[in-house]
């Protein structure tokens, strides 16, 4: 086989870390995870900002153009886009469940759900199991 068409099919392999991504549920995301992600996560000094790995958008604050901050509109279907994307790759290493809990997983921020009978804590749980399960 040409030298060529051995770099197109390693193409088609999905990058280190991605191939454990859950199912996309994206309806269930923007309904119960993306608020949650804008309510707890958002803020400017915590994930609301371009250089945090678990970057998020939320209204009236962090925007994908800038000319929009503050603004209270809702997101974009880019930045909702990302903030479902980055949530799976953060779900699939399980980040997102443990980071954010007292005594999470070295979560620079603090606790932001003191234990798992949180509902927003459930709530992310929750899209975590079914999009494992699926």
């Amino acid at each position: 086989m040409r030298a060529w068409a051995l770099l197109a099919l390693a193409g088609c392999a999905p990058a280190p870390g991605y191939e454990s991504l859950p199912p996309a549920d994206f309806p269930r995301f923007v309904a119960t995870v993306q608020p949650v992600l804008a309510a707890r996560c958002a803020n400017p000094t915590c994930h609301g900002r371009a250089d945090r790995p678990l970057e998020v958008f939320a209204p009236q604050l962090h925007r994908l153009d800038e000319r929009r901050l503050f603004l209270d509109e809702p997101l974009t279907a880019e930045e909702t886009r990302r903030n479902f994307d980055r949530a799976r790759a953060f779900a699939a290493d399980g980040l997102l469940l443990s980071k954010p809990l007292e005594g999470g997983a070295g979560h620079a921020g603090g606790a932001q759900f003191a234990d798992e009978e949180e509902p927003e804590w459930q709530a992310l749980r929750d899209w975590v199991d079914a999009e494992a399960a699926e």
